[in-house]
C-alpha cells in the first residue's frame, strides 16, 4: 500500500496537550509505519517544540490566524491542500474544525476527522455559536475523534465516535530518585520540605488563581512547603498570575518555570501533583503523574476516565480551598493498575495507525 499522508491542523505547536499527543503518536508512525505527516500551525510556535516536531519526520507549516485574517486563512489552508494532497486532514482545534475541514472537504479530501480535545466550551463562548460550530464539525467530518467519553459527547453528542487515547511513554515518567535529588539540590530545596506542583499553561482554563489560593492556605497549615508551576502563557496572562502571587504573599515559595523540553524528571521531584482546572478534555500531564505514581488531586470537572491508578483524587473546585488542603498529605508512590494499556504509547500508536488505515480505504 502506498505510504499514507496525514494533515494535522492545530492551533499552536507550544507546551500544551495537542503538541505533546502529536509529538508521542507522530514520532512512532513516521518511523514504523507507512505515513507521512503534515502539521499546520497559525501562531508564533515554540521553536524548542517545532524543531522537535521536525526531528521526528513532521514536515509543519505555518498560516495566517483565522481569528484576524480568516479569508488568508482558508486561501492558505487550499493552496497547502492542493499542494500536499493529503489521504487525511485531522482537524485539532475543537470548535472551529470545520475551518480546515471546510476546505478538505472543497478539495475533496477522502477523510476528514474531527479530533475533540476539550469537553467544556471555552471562555466567553456565545452558547448558539457552540452549537452552530459543533453542527459545522459534524457536517464537514467523516469521522469523528475524541480524547475521551466527556470531550466525545461534548462535541458530537449521541452520534458515534472512536477514543484515541492520550497515550504516553509510561516507563519514561517512572519515578526516579536520582532525578528528585537532582531536581531538589538544583532548586535548594531541603529533603523534608513538601512539594507541590502544577504542569500546564498559565491560561483561565487551568484556575492557576485557586491553585494560589490552595497553596496560600496550605502555607498557614505548614511553611515548609514550595509550589512549582511549570508552564507559560501570554505575557497578559503571566503578569496576571505573578501579580496574584505577590499578592497572596507566597512569592518566595512558588518556584515559576516557563514552558522547558521535558518535564519527567520534575514529577519524580514532586510529593503532590494539582491541577484543579475548570475543564479539560482529558489531560496528558494527569497521565503523566500516574505512571510517576506521585499523589494527584485534581479537578472533579476532568474526566474521570484519566483514572488508571490509585493515587489520583478528584476534588471539586467551587467549595473552596479546605477540602484541598485536608488531602495534601504524603503518600508512597503508588503502583499502577492494569488498565494502564489505554495509555500506553507502544499499544495506542499501533491502534491508531489501523483506524487511519480502515478510514482510508473505506473512504478511498
Amino acid at each position: 500500500m502506498k505510504k499514507i499522508k496525514i494533515m494535522h491542523f492545530v492551533s499552536g505547536i507550544g507546551n500544551d496537550g495537542v503538541t505533546q499527543f502529536l509529538t508521542n503518536y507522530t514520532s512512532r508512525l513516521n518511523k514504523k509505519n507507512n505515513v507521512s505527516e503534515i502539521i499546520v500551525y497559525q501562531h508564533k510556535p515554540n521553536v524548542t517544540k517545532l524543531k522537535l516536531e521536525q526531528s521526528i519526520g513532521n514536515k509543519t507549516y505555518r498560516v495566517p490566524f483565522k481569528a484576524k485574517h480568516p479569508i488568508k486563512n482558508l486561501f492558505a489552508t487550499y493552496r497547502l491542500i492542493k499542494k500536499e494532497k493529503p489521504d487525511i486532514v485531522e482537524a485539532h482545534m475543537n470548535l472551529v474544525n470545520f475551518f480546515p475541514l471546510s476546505v478538505a472537504w472543497f478539495c475533496r479530501v477522502p477523510v476528514r476527522i474531527s479530533h475533540s480535545h476539550i469537553a467544556q466550551d471555552i471562555d466567553n463562548i456565545n452558547p448558539k455559536l457552540s452549537t452552530l460550530f459543533k453542527k459545522l464539525c459534524i457536517i464537514f467530518s467523516t469521522n469523528l475523534v475524541a480524547c475521551g467519553e466527556n470531550a466525545g459527547k461534548y462535541m458530537y453528542g449521541n452520534r458515534n465516535f472512536h477514543i484515541v487515547y492520550n497515550a504516553i511513554n509510561l516507563d519514561k515518567y517512572k519515578f526516579d530518585n536520582q532525578a528528585r535529588n537532582e531536581i531538589r539540590n538544583k532548586y535548594h530545596i531541603s529533603d523534608h520540605t513538601l512539594v507541590l506542583g502544577k504542569i500546564g499553561r498559565i491560561v483561565k482554563q487551568k484556575n492557576d488563581k485557586f491553585l494560589i489560593d490552595i497553596f496560600s492556605d496550605y502555607l498557614k497549615k505548614n511553611s515548609d512547603a514550595v509550589l512549582f508551576m511549570i508552564g507559560n502563557g501570554t505575557p497578559e496572562d503571566e503578569k496576571q498570575i505573578d501579580t496574584y502571587i505577590q499578592k497572596k504573599n507566597c512569592k518566595n515559595k512558588v518556584i515559576r518555570i516557563e514552558g522547558i523540553k521535558s518535564t519527567e524528571k520534575f514529577y519524580s521531584a514532586f510529593d503532590i501533583f494539582l491541577l484543579p482546572s475548570l475543564y479539560e478534555g482529558l489531560p496528558v500531564v494527569g497521565i503523566e503523574a500516574q505512571a510517576n505514581g506521585v499523589k494527584s488531586l485534581i479537578s472533579s470537572n476532568i474526566d474521570p476516565t484519566v483514572i488508571y491508578s490509585n493515587s489520583v483524587k478528584l476534588l471539586p473546585v467551587n467549595k473552596g480551598t479546605l477540602i484541598w488542603i485536608d488531602n495534601i498529605k504524603v503518600n508512597d508512590r503508588a503502583k499502577k493498575k492494569t488498565q494502564s494499556g489505554n495509555y500506553n504509547i507502544e499499544k495506542q500508536y499501533e491502534k491508531l495507525y489501523q483506524y487511519y488505515l480502515d478510514a482510508v480505504k473505506l473512504r478511498g
